[in-house]
């Protein structure tokens, strides 16, 4: 009597039942896990912003709400040109400033239009906010 080596139907589609449920479980936690690791790139930023900001006070008296006056590299101020986040500065004044980071259309993973808010005060320091996964908590 000869026996039959190999694998059966039902082996064969409880295996691909087991890798169906791994991945729907998987692939989630990867693109939470790759959007943080973006806003840690736009964190980045708005650090090289803020230090560029303190200097630009030191020179002219004030904060600049125009983010190009920083001369900071690799700084997107419009949609079209940023790869995952463009930037702009808003409320600038002899005391204070915030810059926000706006998640691309490109590359998004969802997060399109997703926000993250740096606010700076002379006499209350920093704060942060918005809509992103990857805001700071302090």
């Amino acid at each position: 009597m000869q026996s039959k080596k190999g694998f059966t139907l039902i082996e064969l589609l409880i295996v691909i039942i087991i890798i169906g449920v791994l991945a729907t479980l998987a692939i989630p936690q990867y693109t939470k896990l790759v959007e943080k690791a973006r806003a840690a790139e736009a964190l980045t930023m708005v650090g090289a912003l803020r230090s560029s900001e303190a200097s630009y006070k030191l020179e002219s008296g004030s904060y600049t709400n125009d983010l190009t006056k920083l001369y900071v590299g690799g700084l997107s101020t419009s949609d079209s040109t940023a790869q995952y986040w463009w930037y702009q500065g808003s409320a600038a004044s002899a005391d204070g400033y915030s810059v926000i980071a706006t998640r691309t259309a490109k590359s998004s993973g969802g997060e399109t239009g997703n926000t993250i808010t740096f606010i700076w005060n002379d006499a209350t320091g920093a704060s942060w906010t918005g809509t992103h996964i990857g805001v700071p908590k302090l």
